[in-house]
């Protein structure tokens, strides 16, 4: 498997190692247009025809394009040419705060299919317990398989998205807010309850990818910010999260933990945490609590978390004085951790996702409340702190974009 961070392939060595970069713009571009002649190749690309014309016929060599004409050489400048693995498609999925969901999406990320299965609450409105969130689970992605097997798509690429840190090799997910502090083998749950991964995976183009949705969301972000390759991703909807970018890629650290957000002491002698320690984040501004606080315990139980936090949102922003304390208090707080993080990583922008990026004001008030004044108070205003762009669907929008840039890493992945 796959852990974030890592490439599972090496780079591409042979006759295609020295124009990998003229051979990535040629497949991006049969990704997101299709078949494509030799001419617009050259006009999309920008490389001469010359160029093409060689790259090309490596490409055809290497089993990675195949002429989509009656030409079965490809050599016409008129035949199109078209991705060996154009008709594999990527698995996603995920748990949010209600439900379990999977998707199967071509290379260039168009959506073919979407499962979704409600992860049930126990009867004290608690959420779900692990097991049932692995049933909730496994059920979506067998279904998500069973429909790109029946629609003749061959799996390039699963990913399976976890609210913790995955660490570890064989990579375990700790600190999860649904799962517990505690390491869990996530995939090994999803192999007991879904045979058909066990069956695909041989076939996979990458191993099976265990990341953190944050990381995912992230990935989506960067993606609409031109030019921008360090920034930090914040959420708390499901449990309070966070991700690194720097120089354009997940910051890992040395042992799956960096960003470990939810779990920064920043209550001094506060609460003890479930992981052990005493103030943490997740103690005061986790979403289960902010609801408690504002008396939406019990409609989140009726509801569902996703339903509630909405109307949270619709409390404070209609100034009602319960859900307006308890967002503040927590906001205190995200502010306090974002001063210790901003000040260790340096971001050009901290992207605000979740349900958190409608109230991105409170957080922005928070973190400059106590600002260095040195510089003529040029500190002060640094980073920009902005809501997320990419939506509901940012972590899996973000994991469809990282795994085919681990395909395109080594087109020789895409041989038919």
């Amino acid at each position: 498997m796959t852990n974030v961070g890592e490439t599972s392939v090496p780079p591409t060595t042979g006759p295609l190692s020295t124009h990998l970069a003229h051979a990535t713009l040629v497949l991006e571009h049969l990704v997101d247009h299709g078949p494509s002649t030799r001419s617009e190749l050259t006009t999309a690309t920008g490389l001469g025809r010359g160029a093409i014309a060689g790259l090309t016929a490596r490409l055809i060599d290497a089993g990675v394009i195949r002429p989509a004409g009656a030409d079965p050489t490809g050599g016409g400048r008129a035949t199109p040419l078209s991705l060996s693995a154009a008709d594999r498609v990527l698995v996603t999925c995920m748990i949010g705060p209600d439900e379990a969901t999977a998707t199967f999406a071509g290379l260039s990320g168009e959506e073919l299919g979407r499962f979704t299965v409600p992860v049930p609450v126990q009867a004290d409105g608690a959420p779900a317990t692990p097991a049932a969130a692995f049933d909730s689970l496994g059920a979506a992605l067998s279904r998500a398989l069973a429909r790109a097997e029946r629609s003749e798509h061959p799996v390039a690429d699963v990913t399976v998205l976890v609210d913790g840190m995955v660490a570890g090799s064989p990579a375990v997910v700790i600190t999860d807010a649904r799962f517990g502090v505690e390491p869990v083998d996530v995939l090994g749950e999803l192999h007991t309850r879904v045979p058909a991964l066990a069956e695909v995976e041989p076939t996979l183009l990458l191993p099976v990818t265990l990341e953190p949705a944050a990381v995912a969301a992230a990935a989506a972000e960067r993606g609409d910010l031109s030019g921008i390759s360090d920034l930090l991703y914040l959420a708390g909807d499901t449990g309070v999260a966070a991700a690194s970018v720097a120089g354009g890629r997940p910051l890992p650290g040395a042992h799956g933990l960096a960003t470990t957000f939810a779990h920064l002491p920043v209550v001094e002698d506060g609460m003890r945490c479930e992981c052990g320690q005493r103030g943490c984040l997740a103690t005061v501004a986790a979403p289960a609590l902010v609801l408690e606080r504002a008396g939406l315990a019990d409609f989140a139980a009726t509801h569902g978390r996703a339903a509630a936090l909405e109307e949270l949102v619709a409390r404070i922003e209609a100034a009602e004085d319960r859900a307006r304390w308890s967002w503040l208090d927590a906001a205190r707080w995200v502010g306090r951790a974002l001063q210790l993080v901003v000040s260790t990583m340096d971001p050009a922008v901290v992207v605000v996702g979740g349900y958190w990026a409608r109230l991105v004001d409170d957080i922005d008030a928070a973190y400059r409340a106590n600002r260095p004044t040195l510089g003529g108070g040029a500190l002060a205003a640094i980073p920009t702190i902005q809501p997320a762009r990419a939506g509901t669907d940012a972590a899996i929008l973000g994991a469809r974009r990282q795994a085919r840039e681990r395909l395109l890493a080594d087109p020789l992945l895409l041989a038919g």
